[in-house]
Parts: C-alpha cells; sequence; structure tokens
C-alpha cells in the first residue's frame, strides 16, 4: 500500500526552489516518476513530502549556446536520444539515452533523476563522464556546478545538499574530430540494467592520431570511474590502429575496473567483460572493423 504523503506541484523553477528549501530532507522530487512511484509502491520512500517538477518549463529544454550543449534536469531519455543537437555533439549521451530500459521508461524517465539517483549502473552517467559534463544545482541560496565524477559520493550519494535540485547537465560540443560512443551488456538488450557499461571519447589529429581520449566504464566499481592508465595505451596507438592493436590497449582495463559478484554478474565476469566491451566500443568509434 502507498502510504500517505504531502504533494506539491512546482509551477516554475522559482517555485521549485522555494519548495526544495522549505522540505528539504523531508521532500523526494518527483520528475519521471519511474523510480519514485515503484519505491512509493514498494514502501521504500521515507521521506513525507513529494514535490513535483514535472511541470516546469525551464528544465525541460534541450539547447546549445556558445559552444556548450545544456541539458535540462526534466529532459526525458527520449527526447534526448532524438535531439539532432545532442546525436550531433554527444552522440555517446544519445546512445546512452536510447538504451535506458524500454520504451515507457524512456518517455517518462529523465536525465536529472539518472543523475540525483547517483547508481554506478545509471546509463547516462559514463557518457557524461567522457563528455566532460558538469552538474547545475540550485537552491535559493544560488547555484553552484559540479563536475560529473565530482558529483558522486558512493552508490546512491551524491554532494546534492537537501535544499538543492540537478536543474541542469551542461558539457561542451564535440566537433567533427572528437568521437563519442556508448554500449553496455545485460542479459536482455532492451530493458535490463547494465551488467557493464563502456563510453569513450576520442580527439583526433590530421593523421588519425588519438590525441585525447577519455574512457569510463559503469557498473564495475562503487561510482562510475575513468580509466587513466587505459586512456594513455589509446593515446600511443598508431593513426588508424588495428583490431589487435584496440585490443591490446583495452587490456588494461581489467586492472582499473573493481567490480563485486551480485546477482547480475560475478566481479571476474565483469572483468573480462569490459576488455571486450571497451575494444567493441573503440573500434565502432574509429570506424574499425571488428574481426
Amino acid at each position: 500500500m502507498i502510504k500517505e504523503l504531502e504533494y506539491h506541484q512546482a509551477c516554475d523553477l522559482a517555485d521549485a526552489l522555494k519548495l526544495a528549501g522549505e522540505f528539504g530532507s523531508r521532500k523526494r522530487i518527483l520528475a519521471g516518476g519511474t523510480d519514485v512511484v515503484v519505491r512509493l509502491k514498494e514502501g521504500t520512500v521515507d521521506e513525507s513530502v513529494i514535490v513535483d517538477v514535472s511541470h516546469v518549463a525551464e528544465l525541460r529544454a534541450i539547447r546549445e549556446e556558445a559552444g556548450i550543449v545544456h541539458v535540462g534536469a526534466c529532459v526525458t531519455h527520449a527526447d534526448i536520444a532524438r535531439s539532432d543537437s545532442v546525436r550531433l555533439h554527444g552522440c555517446a549521451l544519445a546512445m546512452a539515452a536510447e538504451r535506458v530500459g524500454g520504451p515507457q521508461i524512456r518517455n517518462m524517465g529523465t536525465i536529472g533523476g539518472n543523475v540525483a539517483n547517483a547508481s554506478p549502473a545509471g546509463d547516462t552517467i559514463p557518457a557524461l563522464a567522457v563528455l566532460d559534463a558538469t552538474i547545475v544545482l540550485a537552491s535559493v541560496r544560488g547555484t553552484r556546478t559540479v563536475p560529473i565524477l565530482d558529483f558522486f559520493t558512493g552508490p546512491g550519494r551524491s554532494v546534492l545538499c537537501s535544499d538543492e535540485l540537478v536543474t541542469e547537465v551542461l558539457f561542451p560540443a564535440t566537433g567533427a574530430r572528437e568521437l563519442t560512443r556508448f554500449r553496455k551488456l545485460g542479459s536482455r538488450q532492451a530493458m535490463t540494467i547494465a551488467t557493464a557499461s563502456v563510453a569513450v571519447y576520442f580527439r583526433l589529429d590530421g593523421r588519425h592520431h588519438i590525441t585525447q581520449a577519455r574512457i569510463a566504464f559503469g557498473s564495475v566499481a562503487p561510482t562510475v570511474v575513468r580509466a587513466p592508465k587505459t586512456e594513455e595505451l589509446f593515446r600511443r596507438l598508431p593513426g588508424t590502429p588495428s583490431w589487435d592493436a584496440v585490443r591490446g590497449a583495452a587490456q588494461m582495463a581489467w586492472k582499473e575496473v573493481a567490480p563485486i559478484d551480485d546477482l547480475r554478474a560475478s566481479a571476474l565476469y565483469r572483468k573480462e567483460v569490459v576488455v571486450g566491451l571497451l575494444a567493441q566500443t573503440a573500434c565502432e568509434a574509429l570506424e574499425i572493423s571488428l574481426p
């Protein structure tokens, strides 16, 4: 049985911030509802107040401004997946949004909820990590920005204060020589929580050498993690590398993840998986044929 809760619907951002400050830790934010409604049915919501921000127009827009892509916290995964701006300037994020749940979840779930839940299996988070995204947090006290990986402090934990809302996700628009991709592995391709996921970012020079690399993994550590040693090996690859060279560089990922055993997979399986998942994702980005 769903317990009785106090409900408030914010009409605009100022109202949402006022409500967040007024109710603090007693409130649970409702945006898409894909997480909150399930928890309400399970009786695992401890808060006594629901603050509904789903109708706040300021949180529902995607725009590009001065080379920065702005994605409002209440933009749905479906809208992200079909956004021309995101597909062109943040392909990995569009790919990740396409893989969130099934159509119903994608049409309701929001990027702000995916980030605020702070799950190490959150599909959009590895993509945001390689896009060098920042999270915009706002309250009646003001606004601050936090680099994506600094936002998370552990599974389900973050630096979000009780009176703050996630209002936007920002990332630099990628250009013609910047490549990003995302993949995840799970037992069911459409609906699954990721057993492991990977996102990559490569900047190429005129000779197709990788001059900058960012690689992030999900579901293989307490939070989404970057892989700096693996990134360095990718920067050392020759221009237009072979599958064997890419696979060799990807082997370093085995040492840079720290998964656990759970119901979805063993730690050892996840370690093995990330190597192949990274190699395949990198080859897709670099347009290298798989064997």
